[in-house]
């Protein structure tokens, strides 16, 4: 076989290339001619200045003997019988250095029958399987490519364009051994064709141009205005593939990680490796991902879906102490990617280490993931069963990947956590910071249980066991009677005014019912002026604004000479209420000062007792502020309790009751009506179990044993000293109401401690209690502040 069979025949590699495309031409006359190469030729060879002078000289003094070369080709096998002159004709454009590496074909005008191929194409191309043709654009567009490229070059020489043609094909080629896909990127150099004008141009307006450009996939269109019958093409094509698989890895990655679940599901682990494999060309790549929190005091209560990582069967906790100083605690620690080429040249080996080499990874490369903040997120990796395989050279690749991947497992965090918090703001309502991570959780099971059957799916119990309760109150004392003085005061002032202004009527007009309004006021100022109770506020209010207001209304409207009077007794009134509101306007002004100096600092004082260990609090105002604390292990999602833990909260909250005592007293001044508040606390020493109430969305004590603490923390405020009429709780002074003597005794420790600091006399009280309902033989200690 001659050189030029062997390159007809490789050039039939191209042609078979596009036999399954049913792509061969467009529909204008072709002709293969080298005469627009050997113009250029002749245009080197005269210009002296030229460095490619010489050499076209000489290549044109060669084919002189070969006139055939100067003309159409209609036969590319001629090509045959000069064979050695062809490859120094084109030389001129594709010099023999650059076509072991050139990835070329030569082929007549938009002809896919090749008449040269490079060596390194034809290599290609027998070693390799066509697998998809230009993914992502079907044939007919890229026969539609072709048409109107070929109609843009007309409009650019006989219409005056200025048209950019820049058709490009995309191949992709899968290697049968490894599977693993390159990407080409087919380019056309039309530089090489004349334009021949068969017939007459038909006329084109701009319009018409316009609509051409404007439809550039109608084909139809454009050869009926661009006839294949009035123009030929003759001359040549070179096409050059460039390997672009990197990129087009690169860029498919980059697509795939901006979906939603990207980074959420097995399948999409697996279809992510499969890029990978193709961006590194390692065909048994293995890739791995897992959403991490470092350090570890930084990790949420919930998991977020993505624990792909080589060891995810295994290792619940992949940063677990017993798992100190593994490759990947020093990735999270060092904030740096590691390589390790070969993982059973690693010294003291962690189980980690040991267990990646029994799943058969000798190199891998381990990456942090960062969040905006620059706090890791995550981990990400890449392994190879052969040692050395990943070496610096893949780790420089591998650096591209991490802020994609990092983006993708951010947002994916954030889409759990906003899922989550709608499931807490669904089901609960504000969650206290110290048992947020049970919610957490508690919602994203149920995240999960709605995946797999949304109308089953409910909301698990939320319970925690064995925690301890301190409970206390700053109440104020003697709030009812100072309330109802208030309240009393402020009617008798009222119904006094109505009296008064309804008898002055009387003095100008005749008026019966004037006259009966004044029997039920003064009637009215007889029984709270003796005696005040609950439903005399009810009923007289409601004597004022549905009987006496009316008829003082009416007397305004109807009679000019009273309407000053009236109008003074209206504004002397609550203008919301339409009652006399003073005297219990400054009860109420007083008790909202106190209730919020009291809340705002324990409110800053629990801040801190939070730090040193998490626990359950919950507050309340009414006639002063109590509060539930509740603390134990089950409460806690990283901590350990003890029982110096609850010791150290009861000495805290007899400290700040002491404290609450001098600031109340310390606000005197400051208050309309002047108030003190008594402080109790109820030393409770047996563990319950509280229980959040969906219905009520608040914690609660469950099972029937734990609700005789709330039974007796919803009485002992009321008790009294047995034997006597007198209160437990009073004023400057601290009761601590417990059920057994060992309570006793470790609060006795903590008075000493207090008396040391000055912030009680060294009085203690050891109080029996009277009977209460179904509650009998309470004690109580009583301290008494040092103001």
């Amino acid at each position: 076989m001659t050189a030029t069979n062997s390159l007809i025949k490789e050039a039939q590699l191209v042609e078979n290339m596009y036999d399954n495309m049913s792509i061969h031409q467009v529909p204008y006359k072709t002709l293969l001619s080298f005469r627009p190469l050997i113009r250029l030729l002749e245009e080197k060879a005269n210009n002296s200045e030229s460095v490619d002078s010489v050499l076209a000289k000489l290549i044109l003094e060669k084919i002189e003997g070969h006139p055939f070369l100067s003309k159409p080709i209609p036969d590319q096998n001629i090509i045959e019988e000069d064979c050695e002159v062809f490859e120094l004709l084109i030389s001129g454009v594709l010099p023999p250095v650059l076509r072991q590496t050139e990835l070329a074909k030569m082929s007549a005008p938009f002809n896919f029958n090749a008449f040269y191929i490079t060596p390194s194409l034809k290599q290609l191309l027998s070693s390799n399987q066509i697998k998809i043709f230009n993914k992502g654009i079907s044939e007919g567009e890229v026969a539609c490519t072709l048409i109107v490229s070929a109609c843009s070059m007309i409009l650019n020489k006989y219409y005056g364009q200025k048209l950019q043609l820049a058709p490009q094909i995309s191949f992709y080629f899968q290697n049968p051994e490894t599977g693993i896909l390159s990407h080409y990127k087919f380019n056309m150099n039309f530089q090489f064709i004349d334009i021949k004008k068969l017939k007459p141009l038909l006329p084109l307006s701009q319009e018409q141009i316009h609509e051409l450009l404007s439809n550039i996939y109608d084909t139809d269109l454009w050869l009926k205005y661009l006839p294949p019958s009035h123009f030929a093409f003759e001359g040549f094509v070179i096409g050059h593939l460039t390997n672009i698989t990197q990129e087009q890895s690169l860029s498919m990655l980059n697509y795939q990680l901006l979906q939603k679940s990207a980074v959420l599901y097995r399948e999409n682990i697996t279809e992510l490796e499969g890029l990978v494999r193709t961006y590194f060309d390692i065909p048994d790549l293995r890739l791995g991902l897992t959403a991490i929190d470092y350090p570890l005091e930084n990790t949420v209560a919930h998991r977020y879906k993505i624990r792909f990582d080589f060891l995810a069967d295994k290792y619940p906790v992949l940063l677990a102490e017993k798992n100190k100083n593994s490759i990947y605690e020093k990735v999270c620690k060092y904030r740096e990617i590691l390589l390790i080429e070969d993982l059973k040249e690693v010294n003291q080996k962690t189980p980690i280490e040991r267990d990646l080499l029994k799943a058969g990874i000798r190199s891998i490369i381990v990456a942090p993931l960062f969040n905006k903040d620059e706090r890791v997120i995550g981990l990400l990796e890449i392994a190879s069963p052969r040692p050395f395989e990943l070496n610096s050279f893949v780790e420089m690749k591998f650096r591209e990947l991490t802020s994609l991947f990092s983006m993708a497992v951010e947002r994916s965090r954030d889409e759990m956590d906003n899922q989550i918090e709608a499931v807490i703001r669904e089901q609960f309502t504000a969650v206290h910071p110290s048992v947020e991570w049970r919610f957490i959780e508690a919602s994203y099971n149920l995240l999960e249980e709605r995946e797999k059957d949304s109308k089953k799916a409910a909301m698990e119990p939320i319970i925690f066991d064995d925690v301890f309760p301190l409970y206390g109150q700053a109440d104020i004392v003697s709030s009812s009677t100072k309330r109802n003085y208030a309240i009393q005061t402020d009617l008798i002032d009222n119904l006094q005014r109505a009296r008064d202004l309804l008898k002055m009527s009387l003095e100008h007009i005749q008026f019966p019912l004037a006259s009966q309004g004044i029997m039920k006021v003064e009637r009215g100022l007889q029984d709270i002026e003796k005696e005040f109770s609950s439903s005399d506020e009810s009923r007289l209010v409601d004597l004022l604004l549905n009987e006496i207001h009316p008829i003082i209304q009416y007397l305004q409207d109807h009679f000019p000479d009273l309407a000053p009077a009236v109008s003074s007794y209206f504004d002397y009134l609550d203008s919301g209420l339409g009652i006399v509101y003073n005297k219990r306007k400054d009860y109420e002004d007083s008790v909202a000062l106190l209730n919020n100096t009291i809340s705002n600092y324990i409110e800053g004082q629990e801040k801190e007792a939070q730090k040193i260990l998490p626990h359950y609090f919950e507050k309340y105002k009414t006639d002063g502020v109590e509060y539930d604390i509740y603390v134990g292990q089950s409460l806690l999602n990283k901590d350990k309790y003890s029982n110096m833990h609850l010791q150290n909260l009861r000495l805290w909250q007899l400290i700040n009751m002491c404290e609450i005592t001098r600031i109340v007293e310390g606000m005197q001044d400051e208050l309309a009506v002047p108030l003190t508040t008594a402080q109790l606390i109820f030393a409770y020493n047996t563990p319950l179990s509280i229980r959040f109430r969906m219905d009520e969305k608040k914690f609660d004590v469950d099972g029937a044993y734990n609700v005789r603490y709330e039974i007796l923390k919803k009485r002992i405020d009321k008790a009294v000293i047995e034997g006597t009429n007198d209160r437990l709780t009073v004023a400057k002074k601290i009761a601590i109401v417990y059920l057994q003597d060992k309570d006793k005794q470790e609060y006795l420790q903590y008075f000493d401690y207090l008396q040391h600091e000055g912030y009680i006399t060294s009085e203690i009280e050891d109080l029996t209690l009277g009977k209460l309902q179904g509650v009998q033989g309470l004690r109580a200690l009583r301290i008494t502040v040092k103001v």
